[in-house]
């Protein structure tokens, strides 16, 4: 077994300290140790003699102005070398995907990515003639599906190619260009291009995205964009070399381009959102639709039907009162936002075996395939030509509706191909709306190849051997060479506010503190600001920039509640008093805001103002368990033995919990009636699980607290502990 290399940190060590000598070392050391060819020996060794003479006249003190891009050439070339040397040491033994199929790829010396695309154009001239000339069927079955076979053996040979030689990249560059090739290959080529930047970077991988994002293919032009912004992001901190530099500067000098890098971050933003949807989904609509399934049907005697729901008032009026409309209504607007509601449904349908090929997940849907062109099913082939055209789904998602149709009975199937007929012309008059290649048009390109991407690192059976860029932040806005775009107030808003609406609290963050540098302060720039730390748990911060919002609206009372929460959070029960008393002033008759300043001020000691609250709380709104409780321990504080149990009463006879039979315990030990005292001490024992030592310590920390409990014998209340812990084993058995 290989020992598996990766020196791709130490490297990046050496050379930000510009120890370029040092590097090579590691890389020969490195070498030895995995036994390489003399090949990578070579290669560092025509390095070595580059650097040397860059730097005999450079300390000759000779001119040259090729010098700088000299040296960052050197320094891309030894990360390339690291990189091919991790390659090579898992090569042998490495059981991911990625390196069973190189494995295969090398077992063929012979094939190679140019060679496949001579056989795959062959192919495809012979089907073009085929098509024309002899029988459509025999065509399909033949060179079609030799033709698909092709298309997969060429995404993994891109795929699994490192580093693409120089004839491998043309090979590339051209067929991308080639008018006479399928637009649904060039496409998967893309995609192809992009997962081999996940695994190892290329530069001339990069400057044929950057080329492919030139195209005037439309599709072409929105998967090469998003494919580029994706690895961008995912490997921001390697440095571009000065020629690719002023590639991707040629970039910024399109017109559209501004445009569409904003666009494509409000797609992935869109996406990342995907896993909350599912979430409201499956945990609140469908299990709340299952409840009143049955209440539903008792309103009529057929089945429910789903489209008809609005023309019942009575099922429309019970929908609204289970608070089920509020969320079907909440899912609309984000579908009508772009949000991917669909993964949820399709996820279930992405276990054929046409899902076990990674080229599949990229795939664009074309009526061509043989699933297609290929089934003896007159629905499958209509179902199939209304998909095609229609936006609302993503390409596997298509897919996975063709492939499902295998599983429907033929009474359905039949039923299916009648509604389809009916709605297809409207179907394809909805797609025909958004066809133009406009901005518009490029956003739900964009939004459908970007659900594509995200379904493969989601849903793939081997997804775990991959770097999921949704899984860590895909925030354009801090990748340095587009930073750039994202530079003027207007977008760093419309960004943050995205963002935030969103709930990715730590790039809105970013955001916002990026537009905070470039516009005059504002309260509510600085509540978002606050809003975002306390969302990700950083309170002391939060207070801060709640506190400078304060300062230029002092009279917000949303802030003032923030304020408040925020510093009893952190237990600042005299700045909590403070602030919610402020809110409390302009609010008098709120019992929530009554409540919670009660609370604090018993937190704070100030037993007689929380009373007072607490019994206007229940003035406001009556006695219940919120004001019940705190009513227990206030008199447990004071003294007021009988006040405390009854109120304790109240709470004991409802849902008590370990803390009220604790509480409960206390009072009646302070009354004299230890006996009864224990048996409810015995009572929270078994309502916590049995946990002693939590008693236990909770007991400590209480005799603290109340002063009537110091007064109790050492030797008496260990009888007490002891007794109590017995009683309570006849109660149950831990759970």
């Amino acid at each position: 077994m290989n020992h598996h290399i990766d020196i791709s940190k130490d490297i990046e060590r050496l050379l930000s300290q510009r120890r370029v000598n040092d590097a090579l070392d590691l890389i020969d050391n490195a070498a030895a140790t995995l036994g390489a060819s003399p090949e990578l020996r070579s290669a560092t060794s025509r390095l070595r003699e580059s650097y040397r003479f860059m730097t005999h006249y450079a300390l000759k003190g000779m001119p040259d102005p090729a010098r700088p891009e000299l040296y960052a050439s050197i320094l891309a070339d030894i990360r390339t070398l690291a990189d091919e040397l991790h390659r090579r040491s898992r090569l042998e033994d490495a059981p991911t995907l990625y390196f069973n199929t190189l494995r295969y790829q090398r077992m063929r010396p012979d094939i190679n990515i140019a060679s496949l695309l001579d056989e795959y154009r062959r192919v495809n001239r012979r089907l073009q003639m085929a098509m024309l000339t002899e029988d459509v069927e025999k065509a399909g079955k033949e060179f079609a599906q030799r033709a698909e076979d092709l298309e997969k053996q060429i995404f993994n040979q891109i795929w699994t190619t490192y580093p693409l030689s120089v004839d491998d990249a043309a090979a590339i560059g051209a067929l991308l260009t080639d008018i006479s090739l399928p637009r649904h290959f060039k496409q998967l080529v893309v995609s192809s291009v992009m997962l081999g930047q996940m695994e190892y970077l290329d530069e001339k991988r990069l400057r044929l995205l950057m080329d492919a994002y030139g195209s005037d293919d439309s599709e072409l032009s929105v998967r090469a964009l998003c494919s580029l912004l994706i690895v961008m992001s995912m490997q921001r901190d390697r440095p571009f070399s000065p020629s690719l530099v002023r590639r991707f500067d040629s970039l910024r000098e399109m017109p559209g381009w501004n445009k569409d890098v904003k666009m494509a971050l409000l797609q992935f933003i869109r996406a990342r959102d995907t896993e909350r949807i599912g979430r409201k989904l499956t945990d609140e609509v469908i299990p709340e639709m299952m409840k009143l399934q049955p209440e539903l049907e008792k309103l009529g005697s057929m089945p429910v039907d789903p489209e008809s729901m609005e023309e019942n008032p009575e099922w429309a009026e019970l929908i609204d009162k289970s608070g089920v409309a509020d969320k079907l209504k909440e899912l609309q607007e984000i579908q009508e936002d772009g949000g991917d509601v669909m993964m949820v449904t399709f996820s279930k349908l992405k276990t054929f075996p046409f899902f076990n090929d990674i080229a599949n997940w990229f795939l664009p849907f074309h009526t061509d395939h043989s699933l297609i062109a290929g089934s003896n099913d007159a629905s499958v082939r209509m179902l199939a030509d209304v998909m095609g055209g229609v936006p609302v789904f993503c390409n596997s998602d298509k897919y996975s509706v063709i492939l499902s149709l295998s599983q429907v009975p033929e009474a359905q199937k039949q039923m299916m191909s009648a509604q389809l007929k009916a709605n297809s012309a409207q179907m394809a008059a909805m797609s025909m709306g958004d066809l133009d290649q406009s901005l518009k048009g490029r956003e739900r390109m964009a939004g459908k190849y970007v659900q594509d991407i995200y379904r493969f690192f989601r849903l793939f059976r081997r997804k775990g051997e991959f770097s999921d860029p949704f899984a860590t932040t895909l925030n354009l806005v801090t990748v340095p060479l587009l930073a750039d775009i994202f530079d003027d107030t207007d977008t760093l808003l419309l960004v943050g506010e995205f963002y935030f609406r969103h709930r990715h609290f730590a790039d809105a963050f970013d955001v916002f503190l990026r537009l905070s540098e470039k516009v005059p302060p504002t309260a509510q720039l600085y509540q978002k600001m606050g809003y975002c730390m306390q969302m990700l748990g950083a309170v002391d911060k939060a207070i801060m920039y709640y506190e400078q919002s304060e300062l230029l609206n002092s009279e917000s009372r949303w802030t003032i509640r923030r304020l408040a929460n925020c510093y009893r959070n952190v237990r600042d029960w005299k700045k909590a008093v403070e602030y919610y008393s402020r809110i409390a002033a302009a609010e008098p008759d709120d019992a929530g805001i009554a409540q919670n300043l009660a609370l604090c001020h018993l937190e704070a000691g100030q037993i007689s103002d929380a009373v007072n609250l607490l019994h206007k709380v229940e003035f406001l709104q009556g006695e219940s368990d919120r004001t019940s409780r705190p009513l227990v321990r206030c008199a447990l504080l004071e003294g007021d033995i009988e006040k405390g149990r009854r109120y304790s009463g109240h709470v004991l006879s409802r849902d008590p919990s370990a803390t009220d039979f604790l509480n409960a315990g206390h009072l009646e030990i302070l009354s004299g009636n230890l006996d009864e005292g224990v048996r409810r001490y015995a009572e929270s024992i078994a309502a916590d699980n049995f946990e002693v030592g939590n008693f236990v310590r909770t007991m400590r920390e209480d005799m603290e607290t109340y002063s009537g409990l110091k007064a109790i014998d050492p030797l008496t209340l260990g009888l007490i502990f002891d007794e109590a812990i017995l009683r309570s084993a006849s109660l149950g058995h831990k759970v």
